[in-house]
């Protein structure tokens, strides 16, 4: 079973090592970035830890007041738990918390290579908002999607 808690600026080697290991470095955020989301206050990162307090999985959300809307900014899980349901449990809470607290909804961004990401998030009922061109670099292109209450 993993721990669920939230994420401090003790996190960041551990969020940071996760993230090299799945991501390709022109699409991870690197220490610099996430330095700035643990510490600027607006953004919210939930750990998964596993018994031995292995970073298993995480989840960045930033509330956005202008658009009213929470913002995925990041969403990883170490291929060890993969296929367990962490990322629909993760996008769950984001989901509850965001109809609990009367958001407009839950924005993200998504690789369109990402193929497990895109089958989960049709599952939960985002719909593409706009197709971003050479967004994660040249030729990767994304999606910016969008789930409304």
């Amino acid at each position: 079973m993993l721990s669920f808690c939230p994420a401090t600026s003790d996190d960041l080697a551990d969020i940071v090592k996760l993230e090299r290991y799945l991501f390709a470095p022109e699409i991870a955020f690197g220490h610099a970035r996430w330095r700035e989301l643990l510490r600027a206050g607006r953004c919210e990162t939930w750990l998964l830890r596993d018994r031995e307090g292995a970073l298993m999985a995480y989840l960045s959300v930033l509330p956005h007041r202008g658009w009213r809307r929470l913002v995925v900014q990041t969403l990883a899980v170490h291929w060890k738990v993969r296929r367990q349901g962490w990322a629909r449990w993760l996008l769950g809470e984001v989901i509850r918390r965001s109809h609990a607290e009367g958001w407009r909804g839950v924005r993200l961004e998504v690789s369109e290579r990402n193929e497990e990401g895109l089958a989960l998030y049709d599952a939960l009922g985002f719909r593409i908002m706009t197709h971003l061109p050479d967004y994660y670099g040249p030729g990767h292109h994304g999606q910016r999607r969008v789930l409304a209450p």
